[in-house]
């Protein structure tokens, strides 16, 4: 059975290929050798053991958590653990590598531990059973605090709607990541990747087209209605990421310039999230199939040589934002 989904696999990278084409390809291999050049010199280094042991939980959480095919593995096998392993083990068989050569034995340890433990973890538990279990810990001997307990988050207004789905849908990986990233970030350059992770993570909230009367009711013209939409996600990516941030300036002072970057960069990719999004907006439409444009120029802004292609790119896609936002405004 293992082997035929990594024939699978195979097949769908190779339709992938296919659609992609020749010159997407050469691009995207250009990209996926710098970031593999990035990763191993970030891997190497024995004080960002911790770190890279964080982006890859969180990475491989979410991955798990958000398959599609769970359903069909569970209808043709019983017992689907050992397909999760064994395709996590060959995800993650490069830093294991990595880190044997070079000795740093602790890293390939809790690295085989994370990949044991995350295919043990049900993705299809609702978010509201995990609002039971946090009304629980809060309120262990059931006290008629509130008969209308609520999880709410103040600083997110109702008109962010993206926020609000992204979060409820997302609630399983998002919170424990930022427990994590909270946790540690008083370590060397935790909080640096967290600012960007965080703002990763939160760019996937944009990838659904909303209806006409939110657009028409949410600014008064196309122009302000982009700008809006950013000013109020950055306000609330401020606030989600200021814990990370400040506990990072508090103990790792001297890496207030990574931390400004990493902010910097967290709030482009924003930017870059909702003008690709209105460059390609359809009403009440899923929009996932823009995420490798999106990705691909997210990645841009990581590296920063490349940023000259993100601005131009946002340039343009800004121009047919406002030209597809348009006819939402005439009277």
């Amino acid at each position: 059975m293992i082997k035929a989904v990594f024939k699978v696999r195979l097949a769908q990278f190779i339709r992938i290929l296919n659609e992609l084409g020749l010159f997407r390809v050469i691009i995207l291999t250009v990209m996926l050798w710098l970031v593999s050049f990035f990763m191993y010199h970030f891997t190497t280094s024995a004080e960002n053991t911790i770190a890279s042991l964080i982006i890859i939980a969180i990475l491989l959480l979410s991955v798990h958590t958000s398959r599609k095919d769970k359903p069909f593995l569970k209808a043709i096998i019983k017992h689907p653990y050992p397909i999760y392993l064994s395709e996590y083990l060959v995800l993650m068989l490069p830093i294991f590598l990595i880190w044997v050569f070079y000795s740093n034995w602790m890293g390939a340890g809790i690295l085989i531990v994370v990949v044991l433990m995350v295919p043990f973890i049900n993705g299809n538990v609702q978010s509201q059973y995990l609002g039971s279990i946090i009304k629980i810990l809060i309120n262990p001997f059931n006290l008629n605090l509130n008969s209308k307990f609520r999880i709410r988050l103040p600083f997110i207004p109702t008109s962010s709607f993206e926020w609000i789905s992204g979060i409820r849908k997302n609630i399983l990986i998002l919170l424990p990541a930022y427990l994590i990233l909270l946790t540690f970030s008083f370590k060397p350059y935790v909080a640096v990747v967290g600012l960007i992770l965080l703002s990763l993570l939160i760019s996937g909230f944009y990838f659904h087209g909303e209806s006409r009367e939110f657009v028409a009711f949410y600014a008064k013209s196309p122009g302000k209605f982009i700008l809006k939409k950013i000013y109020t996600n950055v306000g609330q990516l401020f606030v989600v990421s200021a814990p990370i941030l400040i506990i990072g300036l508090i103990f790792q002072i001297s890496t207030w310039r990574f931390l400004l970057g990493a902010l910097v960069v967290s709030v482009l990719i924003q930017v870059i999230t909702i003008i690709f999004k209105y460059g390609l907006f359809e009403e009440n439409a899923n929009l996932n199939r823009n995420s490798i444009i999106v990705s691909t120029n997210i990645l841009f802004v990581i590296l920063p040589a490349f940023w000259p292609v993100p601005i131009i790119m946002g340039i343009i896609y800004y121009k047919k934002a406002l030209k597809n936002l348009k006819p939402y405004f005439d009277d």
